[in-house]
């Protein structure tokens, strides 16, 4: 992802009427349209394919999003134009860091910062693991279902409210906004507390950060899928309070504390906090080195 100074989006040629009540609305109504879309196709696919549990866990809880996924694109391609280009690559028009090198370095950057959470939660005696197997056609699907749950999240909060918002108003309220319904977004989830909603929401004040400084909605996504695959399919820890059912290494004990959650997985823990916090710092350092 290429350094640069804080992206603005163009002015749009005719000023719309957007308010955030209204964005907020259809962003809900794109989400809870597009899950429901996305369970049924689902729903159809289990009853037509035989899969292993582990294999059910994965399309029951993140294929489940292509409907989001489809109805978000459709709805920018066909009401927010402007936004809808920028989702694209940066050679044809699209945001200026959504290049392979940010798509590279989100999946990097996703992998290692959930890895070093992880390690701390290990040596502080958190988590122990024995390894499983390793099946490579497996964690392949795994990973592009959990890519399709990764991106439906970005393309609603960082691609279409963020990229509305900031367009009416500016990146600040588009970035408060839009990390307060991340938050949000995972209030009903197992094991949910006040430190793991904190977390959530600063994770998605990083990556605002990502796209006013960078433009990357690619780094955002890549990160996004990166992070949550590595804690659920690579480690076998609870993905926001979802556990798999069939990770490369197998959790054997938890023990929460401040560090980890036992419910929640690292993200309810302050390792969490750390770690994205220094994130934040270092998108902003880099974005204004000139």
């Amino acid at each position: 992802m290429d350094n640069m100074n804080v992206v603005m989006p163009e002015a749009p040629k005719h000023k719309k009427r957007h308010f955030v009540v209204w964005v907020l609305l259809i962003a809900l109504g794109l989400m809870f349209a597009g899950s429901l879309i996305g369970e049924i196709l689902v729903g159809v696919l289990l009853q037509l394919v035989p899969m292993s549990d582990g294999m059910v866990f994965a399309a029951s809880n993140y294929l489940t999003f292509i409907g989001i996924d489809a109805l978000v694109l459709l709805y920018c391609a066909l009401a927010e134009k402007d936004v809808f280009r920028s989702f694209g690559a940066a050679r044809r028009g699209g945001g200026k860091g959504n290049t392979g090198k940010g798509l590279a370095l989100g999946l990097l950057v996703g992998f290692g910062t959930n890895a070093l959470c992880v390690l701390v939660a290990w040596l502080a005696g958190n988590v122990d693991f024995s390894v499983g197997r390793f099946e490579p056609l497996y964690l392949l699907v795994s990973f592009v279902m959990v890519a399709i749950q990764s991106g439906a999240e970005e393309l609603l909060t960082r691609g279409y409210m963020f990229g509305v918002l900031s367009r009416r108003y500016n990146v600040w309220v588009a970035l408060a906004c839009n990390a307060l319904l991340f938050g949000a977004l995972h209030l009903l989830n197992t094991g949910v507390t006040v430190l793991s909603i904190v977390n959530i929401v600063v994770y998605g004040v990083l990556l605002s950060l990502v796209m006013i400084y960078h433009g990357s909605l690619w780094f955002c996504i890549a990160m996004h899928t990166a992070w949550n695959f590595t804690q659920n399919f690579l480690f076998g820890l609870p993905n926001s309070g979802l556990v798999s059912q069939q990770s490369f290494l197998h959790l054997e004990a938890a023990r929460g504390n401040v560090l980890y959650s036992a419910l929640f997985g690292v993200e309810g823990g302050i390792v969490c906090t750390v770690v994205i916090g220094l994130c934040c710092v270092a998108a902003v350092l880099l974005g204004r080195k000139k």
